[in-house]
């Protein structure tokens, strides 16, 4: 130790006698050979002396470029200190010596590299921060999925969390390697989350509360693979046909009552990250139990198929799905009897239903602009009622949804008279739609 020291105290009054320009050439020759840190002392050494760079530097009789910034910027970049490096070239660059030098070119691409370093570092800093705010906005995507399950998607708190997680989605992408930016995102999710959890619980709080219904009159068998709208109408009767066809938003029976849960099933709505394969292989499983339902056999096998298919399943196990309900349904083929096959008369699948039916998918997952869209080129080629009951509806959320809504809420009354125009017997099932809205199309219905 103190051998050490002697040595640093011999040092030091060497390293203080030694003159800018032999520092300065000490350091070049340092960091030219990789020696960044006793480099950059050496230049440091030579910056305190003489700060002020020169193109035309003269000692005894030698001239030469003196431009120790540049060279004490490239140690310190060199030295994991692209903050220090940025600095020196800085003030280089003010000093005007280096931009006529064989140097400058060089210090555009160091200051890249320099940039970029900051630029990694930056990144590396706000992983933890972006991992933790993707981690609270699928934990509040879980929650909506519950709340979807529960019921709750109705309601006020449900519509608030949707927004919030809206905000959350949105501030997390344009965070950039703001840590705060990604902190905030996830304070946001945290709250959709507890929204939604709330907006579940009033759900089953609900559903408990609730009487108990009648038992439901069984409707015509649906065709396997349609999807029936649930618009519960009674059919006009001027409408009758000799090939009777179900269409996929009316009934036969009078008075109207409540669909069974089994037969006419309201498509689940899906969170906004639900896939299209996710919402296809529900809508698979839903045939094929209806198809059970419609040959008397046990629902049991759907059942279980439909345990194995929850929000989040990756691509394989939904695939599977898939693949084993297409399975059964191969199976139900084969035990049907020749003599029921369609006769060639019998028309073929009515491409509006097919649209009415995309429309309301698209209503159902909370895509409403598209829904919008949709409803509104089938409407332009042939009036529909079901579509202009169905825009109305979609126009009323939406009107819910925005700040200013009354133009919104004076589109959807003016559809919803115009299906009733086409056919005065249509009504909503209160179990399947917002009391809110039900109550908005029963008083359009009474003006």
């Amino acid at each position: 130790m103190k051998h050490a020291l002697l040595l640093l105290l011999i040092a030091l009054p060497a390293m203080a006698a030694e003159s800018w320009s032999d520092a300065y050439n000490r350091g070049v020759d340092l960091v030219r050979a990789g020696k960044y840190q006793v480099g950059a002392q050496a230049l440091q050494h030579a910056v305190e002396q003489a700060p002020q760079e020169n193109a035309t530097a003269r000692v005894r009789d030698q001239i030469f470029t003196y431009t120790p910034h540049f060279w004490l910027g490239i140690a310190r970049l060199n030295l994991g200190d692209p903050d220090g490096a940025l600095r020196e070239w800085k003030i280089s660059e003010d000093q005007g010596v280096v931009q006529n030098t064989v140097y400058y070119a060089q210090l555009r691409d160091l200051t890249a590299r320099a940039n970029a370093q900051k630029q990694r570092r930056a990144e590396g800093a706000a992983v933890p921060s972006k991992q933790e705010a993707n981690a609270a906005i699928g934990r509040a995507i879980s929650a909506q999925v519950d709340a979807v399950t529960a019921g709750g998607d109705h309601s006020d708190t449900y519509h608030a969390a949707q927004r919030k997680l809206s905000e959350a989605k949105e501030t997390n992408a344009n965070a950039g390697i703001e840590v705060r930016t990604y902190k905030r995102a996830a304070e946001i999710a945290d709250e959709a989350r507890a929204m939604f959890v709330q907006a579940a619980e009033d759900a089953k709080k609900q559903r408990a509360a609730r009487p108990v219904k009648p038992p439901p009159v069984v409707r015509p068998k649906v065709p396997p693979g349609d999807i029936v709208v649930p618009f519960d109408d009674v059919p006009q009767p001027k409408a009758p046909a000799p090939v009777p066809v179900p269409a996929p938003v009316t009934q036969t029976a009078a008075p109207p009552q409540p669909a069974p849960k089994a037969e006419v099933k309201k498509p689940e709505p899906q969170p906004e990250m639900a896939s299209e394969d996710f919402v296809n292989a529900q809508l698979a499983i839903q045939a094929y139990r209806r198809r059970l339902m419609a040959m008397k056999l046990s629902v049991a096998d759907a059942q279980r198929i439909e345990r194995e298919l929850k929000p989040g399943s990756d691509a394989k196990t939904i695939r599977r799905v898939v693949d084993e309900v297409a399975a059964k349904e191969r199976e139900l083929d084969a035990r049907k009897p020749p003599a029921v096959a369609v006769a060639p008369s019998e028309p073929a699948v009515d491409p509006m239903h097919a649209q009415l039916e995309s429309a309301y998918r698209a209503f159902a997952a909370g895509d409403l602009a598209s829904s919008d869209r949709e409803l509104t080129q089938l409407i332009a080629t042939k009036e529909n009622a079901e579509a202009y009951l169905l825009r109305g509806c979609e126009r009323y959320t939406q009107a819910m949804l925005s700040r200013h809504g009354d133009p919104l809420l004076i589109s959807a009354a003016a559809d919803m008279q115009s299906a009733l125009r086409l056919n005065q017997a249509l009504r909503l099932d209160a179990a399947a739609w917002s009391p809110k809205l039900v109550a908005f199309f029963e008083k359009v219905k009474g003006q």
